[in-house]
């Protein structure tokens, strides 16, 4: 067992994370305790023990294991809902598209299609998508983060443009303009400036 004052710093440790868990808390204090007291047996000190010992279980700090814990928890949910926003804006996009080609073909119930179509993809899907990706690059550069925004934005606006034009409805060349600009200028220039930091980091 290691000393009393060494488990207290451990506890310490652990207690002033953001882990509301307690049984979390009390198997990582178990868990680092453990670890620290098998590598001072084999002559390192405290701090480098400790230290050691939280490369070896959260190299990113103790938030990172609430996080996986919540995700596991959870994992069922956030599966079934993974699929449920894919299959959702899978047939918005066949309505939308079936839309079109009905607009094209001249046959009627176009409208209906399209619109039924755009609002589900502009309006469900797109937003859903970004809020699960966020949720993936929260702790990524700026750029990135805009990146994945503006583009969403764009691609939203961009339905909703060609939809407006291909019904005559007003708004429609002010909408597409908008949404080129957005993705011209705002999504473009940072895809390429990940891709080019990207490729120059694997030299």
């Amino acid at each position: 067992m290691i000393d009393e004052e060494y488990e207290d710093r451990i506890i310490a440790e652990v207690e002033s994370s953001s882990i509301k868990n307690q049984a979390l808390k009390d198997d990582l204090i178990d868990h680092f305790c453990c670890l620290v007291e098998i590598e001072m047996e084999r002559g390192l000190q405290f701090e480098k023990a400790l230290e050691k010992a939280y490369l070896q279980t959260a190299p990113h700090g103790l938030d990172e294991i609430q996080q996986e814990t919540i995700f596991l928890f959870n994992y069922s949910k956030i599966m079934f809902m993974k699929r449920l926003m894919y299959v959702v804006g899978y047939l918005f996009t066949v309505t939308w598209i079936a839309g079109i080609a009905f607009k094209l073909l001249h046959l009627s119930g176009a409208g209906v299609l399209m619109g039924l179509g755009a609002i589900g993809v502009s309006c469900v899907f797109i937003p859903l998508f970004l809020i699960n990706r966020y949720k993936l690059i929260a702790r990524e550069v700026l750029s990135e983060k805009l990146k994945w925004i503006v583009g969403t934005i764009s691609i939203a606006l961009i339905v909703a443009a060609v939809t407006f034009k291909m019904l005559h409805l007003p708004g429609a060349g002010v909408m597409l303009g908008v949404s080129f600009l957005l993705f011209g200028i705002g999504f473009l220039p940072f895809l390429f400036f990940r891709m080019y930091k990207k490729s120059v980091n694997e030299l």
